[in-house]
């Protein structure tokens, strides 16, 4: 029996990411700071036992209880998905409310760091276990007025890369994904504000991409078939099975 734990589970890609391992037979723990009644019918209807934890990322001590938690009643953790975010200070780095560009980054690399932390210790123990830290392109190129976003996207990728250097040869494994251009209200409020403001013009008509490709990437992942490229970013539409061709 396998069990996952995942953040942000609530709606949009945590949501899917939970369902499509649950469908791939894991049980799944999910946390959020929202409700979780849909995810977890989600999960169960796939035959899988669902664990709600109302979490939030940025708090050290609950996350060590919420992953103590799942370890007490679903078992041992074999998969962490670090899915989290958050993207409110959309302005100029100039114009940006301090504590809303913070807090952004906190959710999103703090929250990872946290969660990473307090899973760990029972994984090595095992001397088995994976990562997936949910990263983003935007962490890869400017954003002009997503800076907050951008750079914690950034950070978690150079992260995911330490994590999985400092795991070699522990029998555990780390990895960075980005779901792509999925439709959620986070991508909604953007198109708002490209509607006012015109500042994401890159996005307008551009299609969407089902966030399924997220859920078969991290479940693909999670079996283990990409253990030699610990360390890696993936995007949803990449050809793993090609990457691994290749390596």
């Amino acid at each position: 029996m396998s069990v996952a734990f995942v953040t942000g589970a609530s709606r949009g890609v945590g949501q899917e990411l939970a369902r499509a391992l649950a469908e791939a037979g894991h049980d799944v723990a999910l946390g959020a700071r929202s409700d979780l009644s849909e995810t977890s019918a989600l999960v169960e209807a796939e035959g899988r036992r669902a664990l709600p934890l109302a979490l939030d990322v940025t708090d050290a001590p609950g996350i060590e209880e919420a992953v103590a938690r799942a370890q007490r009643e679903l078992g041992p953790l074999d998969l962490v998905v670090n899915n989290a975010g958050t993207d409110r200070a959309i302005a100029p780095l100039w114009e940006a409310d301090p504590e809303e560009w913070w807090a952004d980054v906190d959710v999103h690399l703090r929250g990872t760091f946290l969660v990473c932390r307090a899973a760990l210790p029972a994984m090595l123990s095992r001397g088995l276990g994976r990562i997936v830290n949910v990263s983003s392109n935007a962490g890869m190129r400017p954003s002009p007025y997503n800076s907050a976003y951008g750079a914690a996207k950034a950070a978690i990728l150079n992260l995911t890369e330490s994590l999985a250097a400092s795991l070699e040869g522990t029998g555990l494994y780390a990895f960075a994904i980005s779901p792509g251009y999925v439709r959620t209200a986070m991508t909604e409020r953007l198109l708002d504000v490209q509607a006012e403001k015109g500042w994401f013009p890159h996005l307008e008509g551009r299609d969407t991409l089902d966030p399924a490709l997220a859920g078969r990437l991290v479940v693909a992942l999670a079996s283990g078939k990409a253990d030699r490229l610990s360390g890696r970013y993936f995007h949803a539409l990449d050809d793993l099975d090609e990457l691994l061709a290749e390596s």
